[in-house]
């Protein structure tokens, strides 16, 4: 298949886009910067890897029209960005920037490839999109925010382009270790005033998000739920991973929310 996948210059994206290229597929990984598509030249090379690597900056309209020259089969939306924090205090100006890129970049991609889909009555439109967009957790609400809206997304689109032969899924990792939740973490700390709501429970929160890197799988499970939706005949429309996650998951639909909030309140440590 021919498969674009944005978001590919670190974590679960590039990962994405070698375990495919290696699988035969021909695919177009996407970076956000010129010098992280650099960086994957020289990789897939070292591996003898015929894989595409080009600067597709999802809210750069320029990039997105040179894209959308191509012809593909699979859309993967993982392009993403992490901002912590109160959401009574975050800076709209950061606000904003983590919903041009993880909502509205994701949105503008779909718009670019899907009409050429529905053309053809055959396609698939795969989104990552993050098990907080299924629970929310303690001063990661902004980042939730943008979970939430591409979980709409992926359900509305399933809708709409249905009767057109494409599928869609939504890929929901849980705590992956790549650096992504770490640099989220230390986002809010760059504008926290000393007054703020989460004041008396910073160290707190400090002390838990230390413990990362130790409650974090690697992208392995996620990356094969991508493959599963790309090469499936039936792909699913969820994916939780890892698997350990999904009891949790199906269980919030059946508990009311004082009980979600102690378990939120329990696992966050504030």
């Amino acid at each position: 298949m021919k498969i674009l996948i944005t978001g590919a210059g670190s974590g679960i994206g590039h990962d994405a886009a070698f375990e495919l290229t290696r699988r035969g597929h021909a695919v177009v990984a996407g970076t956000h910067t010129e010098e992280q598509a650099v960086k994957m030249r020289v990789e897939a090379q070292n591996e003898h890897l015929s894989l595409e690597i080009v600067k597709i900056d999802v809210t750069n309209a320029s990039d997105i029209a040179a894209a959308k020259e191509r012809e593909i089969d699979v859309l993967i939306n993982d392009a993403g960005v992490g901002e912590s924090g109160p959401i009574s205090e975050i800076p709209m100006e950061r606000f904003r920037g983590m919903m041009e890129v993880n909502v509205f970049g994701t949105v503008a991609m779909t718009q670019a490839f899907a009409p050429q889909m529905v053309k053809r009555r055959k396609g698939r439109v795969i989104i990552v999109s993050s098990l907080a967009g299924r629970f929310v957790m303690p001063y990661l609400g902004p980042y939730s925010m943008t979970k939430f809206a591409l979980e709409a997304m992926g359900d509305a689109l399933r809708f709409e382009l249905k009767p057109h032969h494409i599928k869609v899924s939504l890929i929901e990792p849980g705590l992956i270790y790549t650096g992504f939740n770490e640099r989220m973490a230390e986002s809010k700390y760059e504008w926290l005033k000393e007054d703020s709501v989460i004041a008396s429970s910073i160290e707190k929160t400090k002390k838990r998000e230390a413990r990362l890197p130790s409650v974090s799988s690697n992208t392995a499970p996620v990356v094969e739920s991508i493959v599963h939706a790309v090469e499936s005949h039936w792909p699913k429309t969820r994916y939780i991973t890892p698997k350990s996650y999904r009891t949790s998951i199906y269980a919030l639909k059946f508990i009311p929310d004082w009980l979600k909030d102690r378990i939120a309140k329990r696992i966050s440590g504030v």
